[in-house]
């Protein structure tokens, strides 16, 4: 059973890209232990994303308010959203939190946009997660699940992802987000496109605006059913863990299985580094 943290603030549904209903997540999460649990499904608007090289293997995702143009006309889908999650956290007698994880996009306007639409919704926190490397001023974007197969040309790997820190950075100062998911999330693609002791620079500003703004760092478990370790990776843990960030633990569940997984081995991390600034709501 859990000891240090009995819930997860990172689940998916099939609201977005998740496998399980709310219903099903909710059940596996008491079934397991969990005292409560957050529910962050994807919240991805840009102008031009229908722009996206990787468009047309995007559109056909069952969710499509997920990947959208236009914050107005997804409105009453995240609506229903939020009202659904409170009257399943009623009917099951357990605490449901309402949140997104929110692709941050920097070009102008976009904040504004976001700002108003967020405000129309009953939610309860956001988190920031990055999944779009951005083109100059961010008015294009690649999906990175589809990055390889749209931009072979490897010369432009790096500079893709420096922008990608620095975007995170961006979204960090904004002191929106409770929390940064899988800083790295990036190593799944291999050391052509990034290697751990790539961007010291740019993490050590992420590092310093999670500081600045209270904005804890996640610790994803999800790393190891991905690429066997942890995001983040030990050294990016060292050096936040050594100036004092906030940590928090998450499972990124899409189906319920994943619910809590690895939790264990995570506890383990955080012993090693001596932290003990947890996130909890």
């Amino acid at each position: 059973m859990l000891k240090i943290q009995p819930y997860s603030y990172h689940n998916h549904t099939v609201f977005s890209d998740g496998h399980n209903t709310l219903e099903e997540m909710v059940a596996a999460a008491k079934k397991i232990g969990f005292t409560e649990m957050g529910v962050s499904d994807h919240l991805i608007v840009h102008k031009n994303m229908k722009r996206d090289v990787s468009w047309p293997m995007l559109r056909g995702c069952d969710a499509p308010h997920v990947y959208n143009d236009d914050f107005k006309s997804i409105l009453d889908a995240y609506k229903y959203h939020c009202e659904h999650i409170r009257r399943v956290a009623r009917k099951e007698n357990f605490k449901l939190y309402v949140g997104f994880e929110v692709d941050y996009f920097p070009y102008d306007g976009w904040l504004e946009e976001f700002k108003w639409f967020v405000s129309q919704l009953d939610y309860d926190y956001l988190q920031t997660g990055n999944h779009f490397f951005c083109e100059e001023n961010c008015t294009d974007i690649i999906n990175m699940t589809f990055f390889k197969k749209v931009c072979p040309d490897t010369s432009l790997y790096k500079e893709y992802v420096r922008r990608h820190f620095e975007v995170m950075r961006q979204a960090v100062e904004t002191g929106m987000f409770k929390f940064l998911a899988h800083i790295d999330y990036v190593r799944k693609y291999g050391p052509e496109v990034y290697d751990i002791d790539d961007f010291a620079a740019e993490k050590d500003r992420i590092i310093d605006a999670l500081l600045r703004t209270g904005t804890a760092m996640e610790i994803s478990t999800k790393g190891l059913r991905k690429i066997g370790d942890f995001y983040p990776d030990d050294k990016l843990i060292t050096k936040a863990a050594d100036k004092g960030v906030t940590f928090i633990v998450s499972d990124d569940a899409h189906k319920t299985e994943e619910l809590g997984a690895d939790f264990d081995k995570a506890e383990a991390v955080l012993a090693k580094h001596h932290i003990t600034k947890i996130l909890k709501f």
